[in-house]
């Protein structure tokens, strides 16, 4: 079989497709520069101030002279070489390394990277190559991923780890580093990820008791304001809807003022007059109907009147965070119109400033209803997977 090339193999270990043992026999090449921290070492290490440099340089290239595919001798020839400031020779060793699958180069070589006083500092190829480390549980790897993500050093690499990884990564460090050779670091990222989970813990808002909308509190029979101006989205309409170039709207408005005078609580009624004298360029008559419409918890005027906060439209006076939260009103009430709206306009960061929950776990189940709501419509359900996919994406 022909030999993969050293580029061949390194694809394959940067996929996480290949991760070949070192070979356990001591070398002369370990008896001159073994790391002490490396978890596959064969002998028990030498600090740098203890390596013959230039003895063990030598030594090392001729131990993989006489055997290329010495992973191990690889790693510790680029050591030396790194320790004597040739910097791109002593890299693309640690490369040959990794690429077949030597855990203490991967790491040592997101660490160059990471550091960045031999090399350029590449956050994000520290992060790539630490992920592949992690996943071969090198020791000291979660300590310095974690540490690295917790100081916000990945955040433009789309490294997103959740509260588990960040727990199970320092977990592979701190179980098998003692915390007297670790110099304080293990205490310290450990500190980190504790203030992380108390200040989350600080930050989660109680669920809130949403108490469904209930028509049956209020009359159903189609009235003329119905028959004359109902919408065809309002889940609680009674009549057919109708668009507004279909509405006769003096009749409408009349009818409507008609219906609430005889029904002055109904929140349908209440909607529909607003929507009449919005439509007839009258919506600050019809300012008194909406608010009474969002009191009742009308489906349908949380979603529209917080959109027309959100632009000021139909002489609602603009107010983006009030509409954030009628929005938000509308989607715990199974508007699926709020349910996707919000989620889009927090998404886009419309709702930046506001002070309003905006919760990633609520707003997936604000989707996932939406779904049930949707029953197979392709666009909304399309919409849906977009939003969800994008909120994934949030830290």
């Amino acid at each position: 079989m022909k030999p993969m090339s050293y580029s061949t193999l390194l694809q394959l270990a940067l996929l996480g497709v290949l991760s070949l043992p070192a070979r356990a026999e001591i070398t002369d090449c370990d008896r001159l520069a073994s790391h002490p921290s490396d978890p596959d070492k064969v002998l028990p290490g030498f600090e740098r101030k203890d390596i013959d440099l230039p003895k063990a340089e030598a030594t090392c290239r001729a131990v993989i002279a006489a055997d290329d595919r010495r992973a191990r001798a690889h790693y510790l020839l680029g050591r030396v070489l790194f320790y004597q400031k040739k910097t791109p020779a002593a890299i693309l060793e640690l490369e040959r390394s990794a690429a077949l699958g030597y855990r203490q180069a991967i790491f040592v070589l997101g660490y160059v990277h990471y550091e960045g006083t031999q090399a350029p500092r590449d956050d994000c190829r520290a992060a790539q190559l630490w992920q592949q480390s992690i996943a071969l549980e090198h020791p000291w790897t979660g300590a310095y991923l974690v540490d690295g993500y917790l100081d916000g050093r990945f955040k433009a690499c789309g490294l997103r780890l959740s509260d588990d990884d960040l727990e199970r990564y320092l977990s592979i460090s701190t179980s098998r580093i003692p915390y007297g050779e670790s110099e304080g670091r293990l205490e310290a990222v450990s500190r980190k990820l504790q203030a992380r989970r108390a200040a989350l813990a600080a930050a989660a808002v109680p669920a809130e008791v949403v108490v469904p909308f209930d028509p049956a509190k209020y009359s159903q029979l189609p009235t003329e304001c119905d028959r004359l101006a109902s919408h065809g989205d309002d889940p609680y309409h009674v009549a057919p809807g109708l668009e507004k170039p279909q509405m006769d709207l003096p009749r409408a408005v009349e009818a409507c003022r008609a219906a609430v005078k005889a029904d002055p609580s109904n929140p349908r009624l209440n909607y529909l007059l607003g929507r009449t004298l919005g439509y007839s360029g009258r919506g600050a008559e019809g300012l008194a109907n909406r608010e009474a419409a969002i009191a009742a918890n009308y489906p349908q005027a949380l979603f529209v009147i917080g959109y027309l906060s959100l632009t000021g439209m139909n002489q609602q006076p603009k107010d983006v965070c009030r509409g954030a939260e009628l929005i938000r009103r509308s989607a715990q009430q199974n508007r699926i119109a709020g349910q996707l709206g919000f989620v889009y306009y927090v998404l886009r960061g419309d709702f930046k400033d506001c002070k309003l929950r905006k919760d990633k776990q609520e707003m997936q189940g604000f989707l996932a209803a939406a779904r049930k709501v949707a029953q197979g419509d392709y666009y909304q359900n399309l919409l849906a997977d977009k939003l969800e996919e994008d909120l994934r994406a949030l830290p």
